[in-house]
């Protein structure tokens, strides 16, 4: 493979337009390097993208002040936004924590806000939406990139950035991300009622109501409505897949309010807020300790190389991590070609992921406990931090 300094010559795909593959695109025009990204969402408004991200100093934050985003970003963001409230079932306040609680600054910002960011910061045309991925093999000295539509398109660099299902992860990873037992039903609080307990619980940042083995899990987004996840243990059901609306809203409701039946009247009341339809968001996850195969010009960031649940918020601050340590190997002199620097990039993030996973999967246990809020609470009050 030619040197990073031979970037510029390089045909290089991003598989993905999510925060990761976009950083990843940002900072290498930055660098005066050009590339293709492929997105299978129709246009930039497609998806909603969900509900709010916190980002962090070491993570986020970071990476979009390298990205000369920084005073964009902090103009859109919300720093109310770290305020978090517990309640345990009957609507009784267990815990509350706010930026003071924390080690870090870490404001908030909407998923579609932080996208299109990230959008607007790239030359027109770098991102071909409708560009569904269906497979990437090697041929020859390069890869060949198969689309939905039947077209392929050619690359001496991939970086996919293809979240969790993704057609460019298993040329380097033998484990493909297995479910995690929780499930999310997801709805959406479009117009919250003034008053309404739902505006109650969440305030200007989160509210998280703790059960034994259930949760809800309430969050503010930017222009004031108030996006709601129905967290449970529950098999998996091959039937939905990810996103997946749910027809029925009414039918779900009373499914919710059934399994959901010994928690406060006004706590379930919560459902009936819910104004759009609810969508299916079974939970993943790989393995802390990920053994990779070395591929010559191919590797992986964000979700697509480490995805988990979203318990801790470190998913978008280590996916764009991801993104600021790959381009600075890529484009740094101490690397005799592509594939040092990717090797590189992966010997330094591989070991930081696996801290992630293991933090955030120990954090589903807290939150989505056999025995409620204890845990959250013990921890709370031993002086070894929170949550």
């Amino acid at each position: 493979m030619p040197t990073p300094a031979g970037l510029k010559e390089l045909d290089i795909v991003i598989a993905g337009a999510g925060p990761a593959g976009l950083a990843a695109a940002r900072l290498l025009h930055l660098n005066g390097v050009g590339v293709k990204v492929l997105e299978r969402d129709a246009d930039r408004s497609a998806r909603t993208q969900g509900g709010s991200l916190d980002l962090g100093e070491d993570g986020g934050l970071r990476v979009l002040a390298a990205a000369g985003l920084a005073g964009e970003f902090t103009r859109l963001a919300r720093p109310q936004g770290q305020r978090t409230s517990y309640f345990d079932t009957d609507g009784n306040l267990l815990l509350a924590t706010d930026e003071s609680d924390e080690d870090e600054v870490r404001p908030e910002i909407d998923r579609l806000q932080l996208r299109s960011l990230l959008l607007d910061s790239l030359l027109a045309g770098t991102v071909e939406w409708g560009r569904a991925l269906t497979s990437v093999e090697r041929r020859g000295e390069r890869w060949r990139l198969t689309l939905a539509q039947g077209e392929t398109v050619d690359a001496d660099l991939v970086i996919g950035a293809d979240g969790i299902g993704s057609r460019t992860r298993p040329a380097v990873a033998r484990e493909a991300p297995v479910y995690t037992g929780v499930t999310f039903i997801a709805g959406e609080i479009t117009h919250p009622r003034p008053g309404s307990y739902a505006a109650e619980v969440v305030g200007e940042g989160s509210g998280l109501v703790l059960g034994h083995d259930k949760a809800f899990l309430c969050q503010r987004n930017g222009d004031r409505s108030i996006r709601v996840y129905f967290a449970q243990r529950r098999a998996e059901d091959p039937s939905r897949a990810t996103g997946t609306t749910l027809a029925d809203p009414d039918f779900i409701r009373r499914e919710l309010d059934r399994e959901f039946a010994d928690w406060a009247p006004k706590m379930r009341g919560i459902l009936d807020e819910v104004e759009a339809k609810f969508v299916w968001w079974p939970l993943y996850t790989v393995p802390t300790e990920q053994r990779w195969a070395a591929r010559s010009g191919l590797t992986l960031v964000g979700d697509a190389a480490h995805v988990m649940p979203p318990f801790t918020g470190q998913g978008v601050n280590m996916g764009l991590l991801d993104a600021l340590v790959l381009v600075t190997a890529l484009t740094s002199p101490d690397h005799v070609d592509v594939d040092s620097a990717i090797a590189a990039y992966e010997a330094e993030m591989l070991p930081r992921m696996a801290d992630a996973v293991a933090a955030t999967h120990a954090a589903q246990d807290l939150l989505l406990s056999p025995e409620g809020p204890a845990g959250l609470l013990a921890l709370a009050t031993s002086g070894r931090g929170q949550c």
